[in-house]
């Protein structure tokens, strides 16, 4: 078979530094070495990048985001936030969508503002989803008091507007519902929190049940227990979740109850949750389902496992 060639121009005919690479993922290559060549891009080809951006078509500059998020989570020797940096920009709303997930890790100082900036601006709801859970790593930080990302009352002041406004997308609100419940020592947090319990969208309710576990409170347990014995997957699962982010431990007999949950999804984040929690408690459970010949999630049971007794001892477990 002839392997295949790619020009070394772009389809504008012009020449430059990634201009062999940006004209292979027009045809269609997405192979190891030539994406290796956008890894730490330095500021004239991340400005080369950005002005041929759209020289590569929708389709390829979709595909080669979810290659290189894959690439950069097979290898920590690449880093292509410099890329998901000019995706931000594209005008497709899935490609700025992929690129704000996969800028999560990255702790520039840049990005809260522009995810603010898409948070309130961009015409896609689901870019605007994304910006405002992306917006959780920075209000973790602020709340602990580093004042220089972003002004806290402007961010906690958006997150109400949001969440507050009937009119708003569930989902926006339910994102920003997580985000914000990081500043649980707000008074109007928690009220904020128990209205949207109530609300007539249940999307906005999930989320309200997720931003319980973002609060590290353990007032929310007795709630958090109701919604695991709920009709619902989604709300079931999102108590799950909830729960393992308080790490109570008076919510593992109903995490037990979970791990057999007709919902694949309801069971994984109860099993996530008792390796978050930990303890003897958590530990007694994962351990008899473990040794459940009928249980099929064995790998699930193991690494909740390995997180429970890491959380005492990394060495303490036996085989």
């Amino acid at each position: 078979m002839t392997t295949p060639t790619f020009p070394e121009t772009l389809p504008s005919g012009e020449s430059g530094p990634l201009a062999p690479t940006i004209a292979a993922i027009v045809g269609g290559d997405f192979s190891r070495s030539r994406l290796a060549a956008l890894s730490d891009l330095d500021r004239e080809r991340a400005t080369y990048l950005r002005q041929h951006w759209l020289e590569i078509p929708s389709t390829e500059r979709h595909a080669l985001l979810l290659a290189l998020a894959e690439l950069s989570e097979e290898s920590v020797e690449f880093n292509f936030n410099r890329v998901f940096r000019v995706a931000l920009e594209d005008p497709d709303p899935v490609i700025r969508q992929l690129a704000i997930v996969d800028l999560w890790e990255d702790t520039g100082v840049d990005l809260p503002s522009i995810f603010v900036r898409m948070l309130r601006s961009d015409e896609s709801d689901d870019v605007r989803a994304a910006a405002a859970d992306a917006l959780s790593a920075a209000s973790d930080a602020i709340a602990d008091g580093d004042a220089h990302l972003l002004d806290r009352e402007d961010l906690i002041e958006l997150f109400l507007e949001l969440v507050e406004d009937p009119l708003e997308s569930p989902l926006v609100r339910r994102r920003a519902l997580g985000a914000v419940a990081a500043f649980a020592g707000d008074p109007r947090i928690p009220e904020l929190i128990r209205l949207a319990l109530d609300d007539d969208d249940q999307t906005v309710v999930a989320g309200a049940i997720y931003a319980m576990g973002r609060t590290s409170s353990a007032r929310w347990v007795p709630e958090l227990i109701e919604f695991m014995q709920s009709e619902d997957a989604e709300l079931r699962f999102e108590a799950a979740r909830a729960s393992g982010l308080l790490g109570e431990a008076d919510v593992v007999p109903e995490l037990a109850e979970l791990v057999y949950d007709p919902d694949s999804e309801v069971r994984s984040a109860a099993l996530d949750a008792l390796g978050s929690i930990g303890g003897p408690a958590a530990i007694r459970v994962l351990r008899q389902v473990e040794q459940d010949e009928d249980f099929d999630d064995t790998r699930l049971v193991d690494e909740a496992l390995d997180a429970a007794f890491a959380a005492i001892n990394p060495l303490e477990r036996q085989s």
